[in-house]
């Protein structure tokens, strides 16, 4: 896949100084290639395919609407770049909470990956349970950044749906 291609050959193509820094370590690196790329190319199939859904759904309405019942069309039309707004807001502010949250998550895999490949080495020092807490630990504060994006993108989501409703709502008074 293109994706994974071009993520991998940007960091081979690195100095070797920059494979040096903690936030390059082996562990991260392996963390990025297996969700960024799989992020990357979901979003983009999933965006492309919305957008079309979107606008293709929007041109059908207006033309109807203005077809059949064109003063009520006139009172809902301004609910569709309310709709189309918020609609991108929610993208923009996805995107925004999606790579955040990986970098929340890079610590804790980074953890987790060197954990298990150095399994010998752990269970011999017997510090497995300071392994999980560690973990554990590293893992709450992406937990919590999780439920507060979710309740922001939930009040938008909120927004973008009832819009339409509104606007329907006004029509039928006038």
């Amino acid at each position: 896949d293109f994706h994974y291609n071009s993520s991998f050959r940007a960091m081979v193509r690195q100095d070797i100084s920059w494979f040096d820094l903690p936030e390059n370590s082996v562990s991260v690196l392996t963390h990025k290639l297996s969700t960024e790329a799989l992020a990357i190319s979901q979003m983009m199939n999933y965006n492309v395919g919305l957008s079309l859904r979107s606008i293709a759904s929007v041109v059908v309405t207006v033309i109807l609407a203005f077809a059949t019942v064109w003063p009520i069309a006139l009172v809902v039309t301004p609910a569709f770049p309310m709709m189309f707004l918020a609609g991108y807001l929610q993208v923009i502010l996805t995107k925004r909470y999606a790579d955040k949250r990986n970098k929340l998550i890079e610590d804790s895999a980074k953890v987790a990956i060197e954990a298990v490949g150095n399994v010998y080495t752990v269970a011999t020092l017997g510090i497995e349970k300071r392994l999980v807490r560690k973990y554990d630990q590293l893992l709450k504060q992406p937990f919590k950044y999780d439920l507060k994006s979710s309740a922001i993108n939930d009040v938008i989501f909120g927004i973008s749906t009832a819009t339409l409703p509104f606007f329907l709502s006004i029509a039928n008074i006038v």
